[in-house]
């Protein structure tokens, strides 16, 4: 009774403010999934209007998804103890995938005779093995944040999940990743195209889709009861902020499996989910100034800016040689792939919490709060 009503009495904290982590969180991508939702369930004719979606990734694209690459690259550089504990990750991978755009660059040289479609048809071993690992470190990835996400909120609103309550809630997010993981097999016609005999890989692909659905939702109800179970133990409801990531997580893989057009939101929302922490962060660093505002604008600018140049070189090279060579095209494809691939590896080694610095430079304002 005495550590209910301790949990009670504990002030609300936030990242950034209780607004913002709601609406980051999950409140935002929630209300856009499920508008998404209704209009993949009533519409058959697929993408209505594809200029309007394809400017609506490239804007959202460079206002929101290069700045969440790039805001990892700060908080790894910008600790210097990182060249010593994870050399591999701040050197040696840097190292390597400079190493696999001088691979694909020669590799599309000796191919330029060749048109883009004949080239898309015998990629380089590279790029294919990236593609197929692609669906498994990008699900891990995703739903590794929304637990991060859900976790930490649950810490700010002075939650202590049992194992039980993590075991229930957690599941969620193991049945996700296996959903994002099937769906990418399926995306690449894995199945399909390996057991092609009578569409046997047709068959068996639509099983394991619809096993998977229903995996997703018992999980989902375990995880409803998970929050309940927190609920009674704390002697008061679980604030939004803690289940809202949960919640828009299982919101996302529903769009995608409604209307699969949408999967491109799937990695802006994540993103927006994902900028809260490093911002908190540089706000850390920074200190309380009157010039805060202004820091925050320059910083946001400053990736919005890099994040630009590192994903759109080679359209920049285009621009000044006015035109886009073929191998220019393969190299863009391939800085996205490397780039995602590293930051997965990243996010390993800057948001380990149990480390006292990192936990500082994430909590530092609630010591002084």
């Amino acid at each position: 009774m005495l550590q209910k009503a301790n949990s009670a009495a504990a002030p609300a904290k936030a990242l950034i403010s209780p607004r913002i982590d709601a609406i980051c969180g999950g409140g935002l991508s929630l209300v856009i999934a499920l508008v998404v939702i209704a209009y993949g369930s009533i519409s058959s004719s697929g993408m209505d209007n594809m200029l309007i979606a394809v400017n609506a990734y490239l804007f959202s694209d460079l206002l929101i998804n290069g700045p969440h690459f790039m805001a990892s690259y700060r908080v790894l550089y910008s600790r210097r103890k990182n060249f010593r504990l994870h050399p591999m990750v701040t050197i040696g991978a840097p190292l390597l995938a400079l190493a696999f755009l001088v691979y694909i660059a020669v590799w599309s040289v000796q191919e330029g005779s060749s048109s883009v479609e004949q080239m898309q048809g015998r990629r380089p071993t590279g790029m294919i093995v990236l593609g197929w690992l692609a669906p498994v470190l990008l699900g891990w990835h995703y739903v590794g944040q929304s637990w991060g996400a859900t976790a930490c909120f649950a810490h700010l609103a002075g939650f202590k999940m049992t194992a039980r309550d993590r075991r229930l809630i957690r599941c969620g997010f193991y049945a996700l990743f296996v959903y994002h993981v099937t769906w990418g097999v399926e995306s690449m016609g894995l199945l399909t195209s390996w057991f092609p005999q009578q569409r046997a890989g047709e068959f068996l692909m639509e099983s394991l889709m619809q096993i998977c659905r229903v995996v997703v939702l018992v999980c989902f109800l375990l995880g409803l009861w998970g929050f309940r179970l927190m609920s009674v133990e704390q002697g008061r409801a679980v604030p939004a902020t803690v289940w809202l990531p949960w919640v828009a997580t299982f919101s996302w893989y529903v769009m995608v499996d409604i209307y699969p057009q949408s999967f491109f939101l799937l990695q802006i929302f994540h993103a927006v989910q994902y900028l809260m922490f490093p911002a908190r962060v540089e706000m850390n660093a920074r200190g309380n100034t009157r010039r805060m505002k202004l820091h925050m604008l320059t910083y946001y600018a400053a990736l919005v800016m890099i994040g630009f140049v590192v994903f759109e070189w080679t359209q920049i090279l285009g621009w000044t040689m006015s035109t886009v060579s073929v191998p220019f095209l393969f190299l863009g494809t391939a800085t996205m792939m490397i780039v995602n691939v590293h930051h997965y590896f990243i996010d390993a080694v800057i948001w380990k919490i149990r480390d006292p610095e990192i936990r500082r430079s994430v909590f530092g304002h609630l010591e002084t709060s």
